[in-house]
């Protein structure tokens, strides 16, 4: 299995998956052997719908920007606009390359639907051929007048807004694909495209269009959330299986069969994927949100049964790692306690996934002994004593029913040392107005985590 630096750290051992995160971005590609399917395809969702999350206004960005480049990726954001379409998209990739199979990662995040200048691109319903190996063939093929079902025909608005992002020249003649080309030839080098809503069938094409430039076959992953229909069924008869796409969508989501609905003559290309709705949300089920929840769920239910484990293990005869305190950082070990997690009856149900969400915070050791059994703290000083742990930290995670489904998510964190004398304590908080609870807690243990590390 490997796991991206970017924003989680990952250490494996045999069977094991060690993962410390203060704000996870598990990206499961390569290492057949190292891993299950389940985890990695689980881990490749996961990171996807946390990169489409962030390539929207989302207050998770607060956090996930400010560390994301501490964890071992840079950022590259692109911008053009046109009379067709505003287009940008987020490139991701890190800084070294991946310790098990020795690629540099690289991530694609297309936006969905966010600006009223998006909505006018997925309501333009109008057909167009679709056809060439080449950018200026490609504009070509879509101003063909006279067109029959028997040919393949994609979305105009969708068209449109691949053109302009990727293969309109800009002012010293570069085309957007061209770093993405560049990546496709260095076999050094690992490609995933993603998008959610618009952004997913941006990537659909896209990765088609690559692949009808002549890279070498397998070349792309494309991972979408809700997306749409892009074209007719001579299209996915033709283009559908040139690019290896998982689909993912969600019960009660119109968006991913809107075209069909609307507009006859649209089939679904990829292999769909149906996630599970959270129960405790009111949101739209198309929202970014729903899908980051479902993702999060669905990636610690599959580490949970295939009894991978979360906790970040540190043998008891392993040099003394550093970890960051108000002040500066420390040398020496930490056992994170069993977090304490009070929730009203009605989102009760969130509880583990919060708890298996705090055993991963970030920059905290597990003793291979200590499995977190202990819930007094008296047992705890002791077990961090006889595990030779210098500090305990405490979590304390807290929902107040505002509104009808919304609610304000607070987590407590106490760092004290074996004896009970407290060092530091701090409260991180947000509502659920547009973030799930657990992806709430999420973002308020990423804020302790930034929290400690201004301190160093």
């Amino acid at each position: 299995m490997e796991i991206s630096k970017c924003v989680s750290k990952v250490i494996s051992y045999g069977s094991k998956i060690v993962i410390a995160v203060s704000l996870v971005l598990s990206v499961a590609v390569g290492q057949a052997n190292a891993a299950s399917e389940a985890v990695r395809n689980a881990g490749l969702q996961y990171a996807c719908a946390l990169l489409d999350m962030m390539s929207y206004k989302s207050q998770l960005n607060e956090v996930i920007r400010d560390v994301i480049s501490d964890y071992g990726y840079d950022i590259v954001n692109y911008n053009n606009q046109d009379k067709k379409a505003d287009t940008n998209f987020i490139l991701l990739r890190s800084k070294e390359p991946e310790e098990l199979s020795g690629k540099y990662l690289n991530i694609v995040a297309v936006p969905g639907t966010e600006k009223m200048k998006d909505v006018e691109v997925d309501l333009r319903f109008q057909k167009v051929l679709f056809g060439g190996s080449v950018p200026s063939e490609f504009e070509q093929y879509a101003a063909t007048e006279k067109t029959t079902s028997a040919q393949p025909l994609v979305h105009k608005g969708f068209n449109d807004y691949t053109q302009t992002a990727f293969f309109t020249p800009k002012k010293d003649g570069s085309l957007g694909v061209d770093p993405l080309m560049d990546i496709i030839y260095n076999d050094q080098e690992d490609l995933v495209l993603t998008g959610h809503s618009l952004g997913g069938a941006v990537a659909v094409l896209l990765g088609t269009r690559m692949e009808c430039m002549g890279i070498p076959p397998g070349s792309i992953r494309i991972v979408t959330f809700g997306a749409p229909a892009v074209g007719n069924k001579t299209f996915a008869n033709e283009y559908g299986n040139v690019v290896k796409h998982t689909r993912y969508t969600m019960s009660g989501d119109p968006v991913h069969g809107l075209l069909q609905f609307i507009k006859a003559g649209y089939e679904q290309t990829g292999e769909e994927i149906k996630c599970k709705r959270n129960p405790n949300s009111l949101k739209f089920s198309h929202n970014m949100s729903e899908y980051l929840d479902s993702s999060i769920r669905n990636f610690l239910d599959v580490l949970e049964t295939e009894h991978e484990d979360l906790h970040n293990h540190v043998a008891a005869d392993e040099a003394t790692t550093i970890f960051s305190l108000p002040g500066k950082p420390v040398k020496g070990r930490a056992y994170l306690a069993p977090a304490v997690v009070h929730l009203p009856d009605d989102i009760d149900n969130d509880a583990v996934y919060m708890k298996q969400l705090t055993e991963m915070i970030e920059g905290y050791d597990f003793d291979e002994s200590v499995d977190g059994d202990e819930t007094d703290e008296r047992a705890q000083n002791a077990a961090a004593i006889r595990t030779s742990c210098d500090r305990i930290c405490r979590v304390t995670i807290d929902a107040k029913q505002l509104t009808r489904k919304v609610y304000q998510i607070t987590v407590q964190e106490d760092i004290s040392d074996p004896y009970g004398n407290i060092i530091s304590t701090q409260t991180c908080g947000t509502t659920t107005d547009n973030l799930s609870p657990i992806e709430a807690v999420l973002y308020s243990l990423g804020r302790c985590t930034m929290n400690r590390e201004n301190f160093e």
